[in-house]
């Protein structure tokens, strides 16, 4: 006996495209395609994975179900008049037989163990004709969705108005594969089931169906000793050969070209991310960039600045060492001892006059250098700050429509920049760090209302007053070192040692000088690099995770692609 059979290829391809598909949404899950998305994703591969699904439509008692069991070759149905015309019966596969009632529903699921079952769905209607609207609203949902409806008549009862009014219905507005079947063959003379038959014919023709498909079928014949003149072998040719191999590779093709539309829709969406990525790794390079520039020669100037210093500091110590050794000898002593008695100047106040007039000249002049190397400074540091604000500035604030893919994304990422960008101008306008409060510990320098020009400004006052600091930090201990003598008077047998003090004491403060100016500048410069590197680590968090997503995507999508072109050879080879 001839079954209704699925080839092999046929299932080969499914089962290939089931775990394609699969793949594909758990790529969609791994990489945050929104849930609307993924919805029609996860429905496409429910779609794969649906069996063909046969409708069987007829008005009450025309032999639906005996019908059902002698086209599988299993006794499914049960065929009492009674359940026939209560229940829709969904028949599905089980490895036994089960029956599920569905609440509130007259519609009830029947698992039955048999083969061909794991690849077709059977619905067994109640019957055209039945007074419960129920049925027909349970039977319609079915119809949509059916790759083949088969239209039941008993052969002499043909005529059933509700039979053809619901026909037209499946015809005008589903437009689906409808074949009528004529039951109960072996009650009725060959003339008089070829009158019938031609009368049907004639029925169909009338309701615009070009070419109509008739089978004659007794299940009696079928399920007892004379299958061959059942029907059913054409039947079963007809359903194998123009509807599950020509519907199976139409659905094939057809679930094909879906999953590939939903892979280049995210892909396209993965490519638009990866623009947006490359804009914002980009600009986070430039701001990387304008940092580490202005760094470079923000170093290069406070050194130089520092050499212009410590050559006026060698150039005043030489100056006043040169005066001192002119002024410290035995005659010039002895001379402003005498001047002494005659009121004149005494060896005391001219070495507190040489040590006042060094330490006037040193701060001077160091200032004068200072004063230059400042706004050189200021520049350095202003341009880092108001480069790295401009650069951020570029980053757009995406507006993304809430059904795409990977807006949550996108979202979060908006969110971090405009943060980032607040948290600088906060920054700029609050930290006191920007200011120097934390170096100078000045509470009387008025930074209400600062900004970015304000801020800038306020650059410029703190590098005035640590600059400032430092000279007097060091100038303030000179005294110490040029008058180390001047208590208790100078022996002329202790010059040189005097000399030789004075020297080492200078160098030592030279030491000190260099370091405090170097340090306070660079220390300044690095707190302020360092908090605005700061307001980055979410987002440098962000693109670090977003460039191995995409890589990972990348490398997932090439790999579905393959699977999905060895589909599509199978299918339009």
């Amino acid at each position: 006996m001839r079954k209704i059979e699925i080839s092999e290829k046929i299932k080969n391809l499914k089962s290939a495209l089931k775990i394609m598909g699969s793949n594909l949404l758990d790529v969609a899950n791994q990489f945050g395609v929104n849930k609307e998305t993924r919805e029609i994703l996860k429905g496409q591969i429910d779609n794969i994975n649906e069996n063909f699904l046969f409708v069987i439509v007829g008005e009450v008692n025309a032999g639906k179900s005996s019908f059902i069991n002698a086209l599988l070759g299993s006794p499914i149905c049960a065929t009492s008049h009674e359940i026939c015309t209560q229940e829709v019966q969904k028949i599905i596969y089980g490895n036994s037989e089960k029956l599920l009632q569905h609440s509130g529903e007259r519609l009830v699921t029947r698992e039955f163990p048999a083969e061909i079952l794991k690849e077709i769905t059977i619905v067994d209607t109640p019957g055209t004709n039945s007074r419960e609207t129920e049925h027909q609203q349970i039977t319609e949902r079915f119809i949509p969705k059916c790759n083949l409806v088969l239209f039941i008549f008993q052969i002499d009862n043909i005529h059933v108005q509700s039979a053809w009014d619901f026909f037209k219905k499946i015809k005008n507005e589903w437009s689906k594969k409808v074949v009528f079947v004529m039951t109960k063959s072996d009650r009725y003379s060959d003339e008089e089931i070829l009158n019938y038959r031609n009368l049907l014919n004639q029925y169909a023709i009338q309701e615009h169906m070009e070419s109509p498909r008739i089978f004659v079928t007794s299940a009696k014949l079928e399920m007892g000793n004379s299958p061959e003149k059942s029907g059913f072998s054409e039947i079963r040719d007809f359903i194998n050969v123009d509807v599950l191999k020509d519907a199976a590779m139409n659905k094939i093709t057809e679930d094909v070209n879906v999953i590939r539309k939903l892979m280049s829709d995210i892909d396209l969406e993965f490519n638009t991310r990866k623009a947006k990525f490359n804009k914002d790794n980009s600009t986070r390079e430039k701001i990387d960039s304008i940092i580490v520039n202005k760094e470079a020669m923000t170093i290069a100037n406070i050194q130089s600045l520092s050499k212009k210093c410590m050559n006026v500091y060698d150039s005043n110590t030489a100056e006043s060492i040169e005066k001192l050794k002119k002024g410290i000898g035995f005659f010039s002593f002895t001379f402003k001892a005498i001047k002494t008695i005659f009121g004149g100047e005494s060896n005391k106040t001219w070495l507190e006059t040489v040590n006042k007039n060094h330490i006037d000249n040193l701060n001077k002049a160091i200032n004068l250098v200072l004063e230059g190397g400042i706004d050189s400074l200021k520049s350095d540091i202003s341009y880092m700050v108001i480069g790295v604000k401009e650069a951020l500035d570029t980053l757009e604030d995406l507006k993304i429509k809430p059904h795409k893919m990977f807006y949550k994304i996108d979202e979060k990422r908006n969110e971090m920049v405009n943060s980032l960008k607040q948290n600088l101008t906060d920054f700029i306008d609050k930290s006191a760090v920007f200011k120097g409060e934390d170096i100078i510990k000045d509470k009387n320098i008025d930074y209400s209302g600062v900004n970015v020009a304000g801020g800038i400004a306020a650059i410029g006052g703190t590098l005035a007053i640590i600059t400032n600091l430092s000279v007097l930090d060091i100038t303030g201990g000179i005294a110490s070192a040029l008058g180390i003598a001047v208590a208790g008077g100078i022996a002329i047998m202790q010059k040189g040692k005097y000399i030789a003090a004075v020297k080492e004491m200078l160098q030592k403060k030279r030491i000190e000088f260099e370091d405090s100016l170097n340090k306070n500048l660079s220390s300044y410069f690095m707190q302020i690099k360092n908090k605005i590197n700061e307001q980055f680590t979410d987002f440098d968090y962000h693109l670090k995770s977003e460039k191995q997503q995409i890589i990972d995507y990348d490398k997932k999508a090439h790999e579905l692609s393959n699977e999905l072109k060895a589909v599509e050879r199978d299918v339009f080879n």
